[in-house]
């Protein structure tokens, strides 16, 4: 089970974005394609930053804590979708602070 773990967390964290999404009915639909064009720097960035530590031996990850399925020969699977639903996670949570900040349209002063 333990190599489930890195997996829970982020099955967490992606509940919580889908949560914040409808909860907060962010309508996002039409920002997809800027959240893909920033996550792809961010994957570009980190992903050759972690392959470098790894292949350095300065970052590794336990064997016993990911299901197996390497990208690259060397990073899991899990670290690849962690970059993608991390920032997902933070964008959705900005827009909600945005809309969380505007006054609602029936306040009354």
């Amino acid at each position: 089970m333990a190599q489930f773990n890195y997996l829970m967390v982020l099955g967490f964290i992606g509940a919580c974005a889908i949560f914040v999404n409808f909860g907060f009915r962010l309508r996002i639909s039409g920002k997809w394609k800027l959240f893909l064009m920033t996550d792809a720097v961010i994957l570009a960035i980190y992903l050759a930053w972690d392959f470098w530590a790894v292949s350095k031996g300065s970052w590794y990850f336990d064997p016993e804590q990911v299901i197996g399925l390497y990208i690259f020969s060397r990073l899991p699977i899990e670290e690849i979708l962690f970059f993608i639903i991390v920032p997902l996670m933070v964008v959705l949570t900005y827009l909600a602070l945005i809309k969380l900040s505007k006054p609602s349209r029936n306040a009354k002063n």
